[in-house]
């Protein structure tokens, strides 16, 4: 079944086939009185029509029904609804499945929805990925990789680690730095510059208000190699314009740089450097890059608009199918770092695995952990409960020493420490598998 991959963000849905974007329809709304316009449409008569515009259908997704008349009640569920439907209509062939991307600010009941609400709208589900993992784990990168997102209302910060799996460890918001409030900041700057220059503002009427709003994201691409940039307004009594320079549009964004400046900071650990990944929208804006290449620890990399995306399609059959289909939160990476496995030596080796009265000999065999039956040398935990792959990880003697290597989506624990790729195994340690997870203990037969 062919696959396309959906990033659902506020800021943008973006659609993409065999890596080529097929659409980014911006995450608004109007709640017109003959029906809901969405995406680019929207976008288009936001400005004109404010009072209808809703653009947070996407970052509060919730059933709970909005303010309006009695008999045109609609929710966010309903406006996503009939965004994605929209998109999908426009994007979608026969027999094509979707694979969704969604950032770590979706909380679990939120992805629930976004299932049902595809399932309503007659999307089969390939399957659904966190998007910072979808985005980073084909990446040539540090054992650490920190993933930065400034959506619309917000900036999103997910912390991943591990050098052969790379799995979401964490996730940090910044709730106010989104670029709505940056692109108004923005927007008053030009209106200001042009006021001085022209004495025409272009906020004080609609149709000149809207026209702004849409040449901004230009204007703010055209300043990635450039120190001032020359802007202008269309009317019908002409054109105005105005010159600014780049610090002025940093300047007026500074209480925002600073904010996600601290949120990165923040979110490296003190005693490993690490790959800051910056999606394509961070990317955009002025001389946010520099200043976060300049932390210490870090090194920077770009993605395209359409990296988790094109990801989510790539890989979904690592990702899916399920029923029903479970976020995804780590898969392997494309290019593994040579020597990042974090491997915990011991003094003296372990000889043997116990699991409930019965001991295992570790020797040059594999011995796999896991569900359910299998070939070769395996301790089965049927029944076991949640948290467990069916080969959850592997025991076995290389050079003298008992090694272990993790398998799983779910971890494998040594002492309460997750194993990062492969550790170490001496006597007297407690091996867990899983969360809650079954323990075993290890032991040395002399």
């Amino acid at each position: 079944m062919p696959t396309i991959g959906i990033e659902v963000v506020d800021a943008a849905v973006t659609v993409v086939r065999d890596g080529a974007r097929l659409a980014s329809s911006p995450g608004i709304a109007l709640l017109e009185p003959a029906g809901v316009v969405v995406g680019e449409a929207a976008a288009a008569a936001a400005r004109l029509r404010p009072v209808l515009a809703s653009d947070r259908f996407w970052s509060d997704l919730a059933q709970d029904a909005l303010a309006g008349p009695p008999d045109r009640q609609m929710s966010h569920a309903d406006l996503a609804y009939a965004h994605l439907a929209e998109l999908w209509r426009a994007t979608a062939r026969d027999g094509d499945a979707a694979a969704f991307a969604v950032p770590g600010s979706m909380r679990v009941q939120q992805v629930g929805l976004l299932l049902g609400i595809a399932r309503a709208a007659g999307i089969p589900v390939a399957g659904v990925v966190d998007s910072a993992i979808a985005a980073c784990a084909g990446l040539a990168a540090r054992a650490s990789v920190l993933h930065l997102d400034v959506q619309l209302h917000q900036t999103v910060l997910t912390e991943l680690q591990g050098a052969t799996v790379l799995r979401r460890r964490r996730v940090e918001i910044a709730p106010r730095a989104g670029l709505k409030p940056m692109y108004s900041a923005w927007a008053q700057l030009v209106s200001e510059a042009m006021v001085r220059r022209t004495r025409f503002d272009p906020l004080h009427q609609a149709a000149s208000e809207q026209q702004l709003y849409q040449r901004l994201p230009a204007w703010l691409g055209e300043l990635a190699g450039r120190d001032s940039l020359d802007v202008a307004i269309e009317t019908e009594a002409g054109s105005f314009g105005a010159t600014l320079r780049r610090e002025q549009f940093t300047l007026a964004a500074e209480a925002w740089y600073a904010q996600i400046s601290e949120l990165v900071r923040g979110g490296r650990r003190a005693d490993e450097s690490a790959t800051l990944v910056i999606s394509a929208r961070a990317a955009s804006l002025p001389a946010l890059g520099e200043r976060l290449a300049s932390l210490p620890g870090l090194e920077l990399q770009s993605l395209t608009d359409t990296a988790a995306a094109a990801s989510a399609a790539a890989r979904a059959d690592e990702i899916g199918p399920g029923e029903p289909p479970a976020l995804v939160t780590a898969l392997a990476r494309s290019h593994p770092v040579a020597g990042g496995d974090r491997r915990r030596e011991v003094a003296a080796s372990a000889t043997h695995i116990v699991h409930q009265g019965r001991a295992y000999a570790i020797d040059d065999r594999p011995l796999v952990i896991g569900l359910g039956p299998g070939d070769g040398r395996r301790i089965a935990l049927g029944g076991a409960g949640d948290g467990i792959s069916r080969a959850h990880c592997t025991l076995m003697r290389r050079a003298g020493r008992a090694v272990i290597s993790d398998h799983s989506r779910y971890g494998t624990f040594v002492n309460g420490e997750r194993v990062e790729g492969e550790s170490g195994l001496g006597p007297g340690d407690r091996l867990r598998v899983g969360t809650p997870g079954v323990v075993f203990e290890l032991v040395a037969v002399g």
